[in-house]
C-alpha cells in the first residue's frame, strides 16, 4: 500500500489522481518541485508603464458586461479606478466573473496596458480579501490546483524530511555554494524570501545539468567504442546527378553534403545532426548522400515522423531519382498483406535500395541485406529506443539525423555533445520573405479578405486548426467546427478539404493528392501538416488559436507557404491578447528559424521545444539551457571529475546515469 494514504488531505480517489502524475509515494511527492515561483505584490500607480507586468488593487467603477466572441470565447469588460486614475480592463473567458465585479467591488488586477493607459488586459482578478503577498510556488499537476498540491506537500514534508540523503559530494557542494539537499526541500516548497528562491533554484538547476553533463559522457563513451567499414562510393556518378539538378546547391548544402560525405569514408559511424530553417533544402543533402550509399552497394532507410510527410518524401525521391534505376519503396502501418510482405522479401534479398516510411521501418520482423545508412527527419519526434531499434538493422549504419528546428551552434554542441553537427543557414535565392501579423479573433474578417485575393488569383490556403473535435471545457478551435465556419466565409466555387491525424490512409492520401493538384483550394488541417509539407502553389496560411503552439513549432508551420517567388502571407490568430502580443511579437519581426529557436528556448526550454527524449535530453524542472548557461558549463566542467572519483555518492550518481540509458544497452 503507497505511503501517500498517511498525508492528511489524501484518499484513494487523490491517491489515483496523483498515480497518474507519477507521484505514487510520499517520496514522489515532495521530490515534485515547482515549475516556478510567482512573486505577489501589489505596485503603486508610479511603477506602472506601458508592456510591463503589474498588480494594481482597486475599486470597480461599473458593473462588468460580457461579450460572447464566439462560441466558447467570451471578452468581460468594467471599469476600475486605481488610486487617482480610472481605465477599463478586459479579461477573456471569465464570464463567471460577472456578477461578483460589481459597481463599489475592490479587487486586484494583474496584466498589463499594452498601447496605452486607458486599456489594461488582465490575466488574473480576484477580490482584494482573497489576494495574498508574497512568493508563491507554482505546481504543474494535471487535475489539482496549484494550491491544493502544495498544501499536499507541506502536510508530508515534515515526516519526509529525516529520510532524505545528500545525493551530491561535499566537494561540489562547497565549490559552488550549494545548499544541502534537505535544507533544498526545506526552502523549496516554502521560500520566504527571494534569497531561498536563488538557493534553491541554483541546487536545482545545477543537479539537472550534472545528471545531463554525466548522460551525455555514457552516451560519447558508447559511441566512440564502434567502429565500421568505410563506404566505397562512384563519386562520379553523384556528381553526375547533382550537375543534372535544376538549381544550383547553396553553400551551406554542399558544406553538409561534403561533411556527410566524409563521415562516409571513415571507420567512426556518422552520427551527424543536419539542421536547417525551413525550406533550407536538407531533403536534397539527404537524397544525395542515399544515392552515394546505393552506389556502394548498401541500403538507406529514411524514416518521417508522420505518413503524409513520409510518402511526401517517398514522390519527391521518386521522381528526382527517375533516371538513376534505384529501387525505392515507401512503407507505412497502411500497407498490409501481400504487399507489406513483397516489401519484407525485396528489402531482404538487396533489390530495394532506399526504404521511406514512419514507425513500421522498426518492426521486428523487417529485415535489411545490408542497410548502411539511416536518415532520421524531425529526430526529436523520436524516442531515443526507437532510434536504437533502427540502428541496429544494419551493421554499425551510418545515421544522419534532421531537424528543421535549429538550434544555436555553441548550444547544440552543448546538446549534442555526442553528434556532429551540420547547419545550413542560407534559403534557396529568389524567394521572398514572408509577411506575418498577429491578429485578435475579432479580425478575422481581414484573414478572410486577404485569403479570397490569393485564391482569387489562383493561390492557395491553409487554416491550421489545433483540435479535432469540439471541446466543452475548451475554447480552442476544432477542424471539424472552424470547416463549417470557414465554408460561409468564403466563396462556394473555392473548395475546402479537410486534414487530421484520425483520418485512415486512404481518406488522408486523397485530400493531400487533391490539394496537391490544385483541386482543393483551401486545406483545414490540424498540424499534421507542420513538416515537410511542399505546396509552392499555396500563398497564404492562417493558424488559429496561436498561442496554443510553442513559437519554433508556429515557425514549421508558417514555412508551409513561401516556397516559391510569389509573395506569401502568415496570420496567427489569439484569443488573449495579453498572451498573444508577448509571446507572438518576435515572429512579425523575424523568419530566422535561428533566432525563433533561441526566443522559444528562453521562453520554455529544450524541453518543452525539442521534445524530453531527444538524444537523452531530459524535460528540466527548472533549468533552462540558454537563460543558465553558466551553471550549464560548471556542470559539464565537474562531469569528468564524478566519472572518475570513487566516492560513494559518486559512484551511486553515475550508476543512475547508466541505469537510465538502457536503451543504448550501456552498463
Amino acid at each position: 500500500m503507497s505511503d501517500l494514504l498517511e498525508v492528511k488531505g489524501i484518499g484513494k480517489a487523490l491517491e489515483t489522481k496523483l498515480a497518474h502524475e507519477g507521484i505514487r509515494s510520499v517520496k514522489d511527492l515532495v521530490e515534485t518541485l515547482p515549475a516556478k515561483y510567482e512573486k505577489k505584490r501589489i505596485f503603486s500607480w508610479d511603477e506602472v508603464a506601458l508592456q510591463k507586468d503589474v498588480t494594481l488593487s482597486g475599486t470597480v467603477a461599473a458593473d462588468a458586461t460580457v461579450f460572447f466572441i464566439r462560441r466558447r470565447l467570451s471578452k468581460l469588460t468594467f471599469s476600475i479606478k486605481v488610486e487617482h486614475v480610472a481605465f477599463s480592463v478586459v479579461i477573456f473567458n471569465r464570464e463567471f466573473m460577472k456578477n461578483t465585479l460589481l459597481k463599489g467591488a475592490e479587487v486586484v488586477i494583474t496584466g498589463k496596458f499594452l498601447h496605452n493607459f486607458h486599456n489594461f488586459v488582465a490575466s488574473e482578478i480576484v477580490t482584494k480579501s482573497r489576494f495574498q503577498e508574497g512568493i508563491v510556488p507554482i505546481y504543474n499537476i494535471e487535475g489539482l490546483s496549484s494550491r491544493q498540491f502544495h498544501r499536499l506537500v507541506l502536510s508530508a514534508l515534515p515526516g519526509y524530511i529525516g529520510q532524505i540523503e545528500e545525493n551530491l559530494p561535499d566537494g561540489l557542494l562547497q565549490r559552488h555554494n550549494l545548499i544541502g539537499r534537505k535544507a533544498l526541500f526545506r526552502v523549496v516548497h516554502r521560500p520566504k524570501d527571494d534569497n531561498d528562491v536563488q538557493l534553491a533554484s541554483k541546487r536545482i538547476k545545477y543537479e539537472e545539468f550534472l545528471l545531463f553533463a554525466l548522460r551525455l559522457a555514457a552516451l560519447k563513451r558508447f559511441s566512440d567504442r564502434i567502429v565500421k567499414e568505410p563506404k566505397h562510393y562512384d563519386i562520379e556518378r553523384v556528381r553526375a546527378f547533382i550537375g543534372s539538378l535544376p538549381f544550383e546547391l547553396t553553400k551551406d548544402q554542399k558544406q553538409a553534403t561534403n561533411e556527410i560525405f566524409r563521415d562516409f569514408l571513415g571507420k567512426k559511424p556518422m552520427n551527424r545532426l543536419l539542421q536547417g530553417d525551413v525550406g533550407s533544402g536538407k531533403t536534397i543533402c539527404a537524397m544525395i548522400a542515399a544515392l552515394a550509399v546505393c552506389s556502394a552497394g548498401e541500403q538507406t532507410a529514411y524514416m518521417a515522423p508522420t505518413e503524409i510527410l513520409a510518402y511526401q518524401h517517398y514522390l519527391t525521391f521518386s521522381r528526382m531519382l527517375a533516371s538513376e534505376n534505384v529501387k525505392i519503396a515507401f512503407l507505412s502501418s497502411g500497407i498490409i498483406g501481400s504487399a507489406r510482405e513483397a516489401i519484407y522479401a525485396d528489402l531482404a534479398s538487396g533489390r530495394i535500395q532506399i526504404i521511406i516510411g514512419t514507425h513500421a521501418l522498426i518492426q521486428e520482423e523487417l529485415v535489411f541485406h545490408k542497410l548502411g545508412f539511416v536518415v532520421i527527419d524531425e529526430q526529436h519526434r523520436f524516442g531515443v529506443t526507437q532510434r536504437k531499434i533502427i540502428r541496429e538493422k544494419g551493421i554499425t549504419p551510418d545515421v544522419l539525423f534532421m531537424s528543421a528546428t535549429p538550434i544555436p551552434r555553441t548550444l547544440a554542441i552543448t546538446m549534442f555533445a555526442d553528434m556532429d553537427i551540420s547547419s545550413i543557414k542560407t534559403i534557396p535565392s529568389g524567394r521572398k520573405s514572408i509577411l506575418s501579423r498577429v491578429i485578435g479573433y475579432e479580425d478575422m474578417d481581414k484573414v478572410y479578405s486577404r485569403t479570397a485575393s490569393e485564391l482569387e488569383q489562383g493561390h492557395q490556403a491553409y487554416f491550421i486548426v489545433p483540435l479535432i473535435d469540439e471541446n466543452a471545457n475548451s475554447s480552442l478551435l476544432s477542424v471539424k467546427e472552424f470547416y463549417q465556419e470557414i465554408s460561409g466565409n468564403l466563396d462556394k466555387k473555392h473548395h475546402v478539404g479537410l486534414l487530421h491525424g484520425r483520418l485512415k490512409a486512404a481518406e488522408k492520401a486523397a485530400q493531400l493528392e487533391a490539394f496537391y493538384a490544385n483541386r482543393t483550394q483551401v486545406l483545414v488541417s490540424t498540424t499534421v501538416v507542420e513538416v515537410g509539407l511542399d505546396v509552392p502553389n499555396a500563398t497564404i496560411i492562417t493558424i488559429m488559436n496561436a498561442t496554443r503552439f510553442g513559437l519554433s513549432q508556429l515557425h514549421q508551420l508558417r514555412g508551409r507557404v513561401g516556397r516559391d517567388r510569389d509573395q506569401a502571407y502568415c496570420f496567427f490568430v489569439t484569443d488573449d491578447t495579453l498572451e498573444g502580443f508577448d509571446k507572438l511579437e518576435i515572429l512579425e519581426k523575424t523568419t530566422d528559424g535561428f533566432e525563433i529557436s533561441e526566443a522559444d528556448l528562453r521562453m520554455r526550454g529544450p524541453g518543452e521545444v525539442f521534445g524530453e527524449e531527444q538524444t537523452g535530453l531530459p524535460r528540466f524542472a527548472m533549468a533552462n539551457i540558454i537563460l543558465d548557461q553558466d551553471i550549464l558549463v560548471a556542470a559539464i566542467g565537474d562531469s569528468a571529475n564524478v566519472l572518475a572519483s570513487a566516492e560513494p555518492v559518486c559512484r551511486k550518481l553515475v550508476a543512475e546515469v547508466n541505469r537510465k540509458i538502457d536503451a543504448y544497452n550501456l552498463d
